[in-house]
């Protein structure tokens, strides 16, 4: 289970915003702009960005729409106008996925930031990376991979596996449906977990936390390997041909119910 801190570890490392206070920037000017893409052909959305929160749900509409919203802080006016432009929103459709990324300038104090509200048709497999800000993906089928350094991640009625992480921020999941060889995976160093799964749910799981309590509750059958107050494992449901429920947290505590 370690492995997902060490996920979170790289993504750290490769998404580094670096600040200084040479100037008082506290004037802030705010830009937003919508883009729009058919979702034909597309199977797969990946966005990231390094200060901003993501927001992802899902349309009964045939496009994909991206608000993008990108916000720069300056001494006055018309410095912070000077450079909100340099925040570069690239966009690329290669091999069925479409990737969206805020370029943030080296920063020289002032703060730069690029958040994304996307709405998709609902069967996109969604990956979604920020540092800081929260992440909400709503209504989808087809599952996700989310990792944040300071926010939290929020999941309503999801289908499909669902890998998580983030340092700072607790993780909030609602399950619609887990189905057999489907899993859902959360690391968190700093927050706690809450997972709600259907009540009638076959998983195999195991939630261990360094620093916390580990709750397991609502369900009629749970088969317990490992009951620890910080470390459970087991079954719930009936055994055999099951999803996999797997969590890791530092500090924190983990809460897996029924919904």
């Amino acid at each position: 289970m370690k492995h997902y801190l060490m996920i979170l570890l790289c993504v750290t490392l490769a998404l580094v915003v670096c600040t200084s206070e040479e100037e008082a920037y506290d004037y802030d000017i705010e830009r937003t702009e919508i883009r729009t893409w058919s979702a034909l052909g597309i199977n797969q959305i990946s966005v990231s960005t390094h200060n901003g929160a993501i927001t992802a749900s899902a349309t009964q509409d045939t496009m994909i729409t991206a608000e993008i919203t990108r916000r720069c802080s300056g001494t006055d006016s018309i410095d912070a106008e000077e450079h909100i432009d340099d925040i570069e929103i690239n966009e690329y459709i290669a091999f069925g996925e479409l990737t969206l990324e805020a370029e943030m300038p080296s920063s020289d104090g002032r703060n730069y930031q690029g958040a994304f509200d996307i709405t998709t048709p609902p069967s996109k497999y969604l990956k979604l990376i920020t540092v800081n800000g929260d992440i909400l993906v709503q209504d989808m089928i087809n599952g996700a991979w989310l990792r944040t350094i300071n926010g939290a991640i929020t999941i309503e009625d999801l289908r499909g596996s669902i890998n998580g992480g983030t340092v700072n921020g607790a993780i909030y999941c609602v399950m619609a449906e887990l189905t057999a060889n489907e899993s859902v995976n959360f690391g968190a160093t700093n927050g706690e977990v809450t997972l709600l799964l259907p009540s009638d749910i076959s998983a195999d799981f195991e939630a261990w936390t360094t620093s916390g309590d580990v709750t397991i509750t609502g369900f009629s059958v749970v088969t317990y390997t490992t009951n620890l107050p910080n470390h459970k494992a087991g079954t719930i449901g009936s055994v055999g041909g099951n999803a996999v429920v797997d969590i890791d947290v530092a500090i924190g505590n983990i809460t897996i119910q029924a919904n």
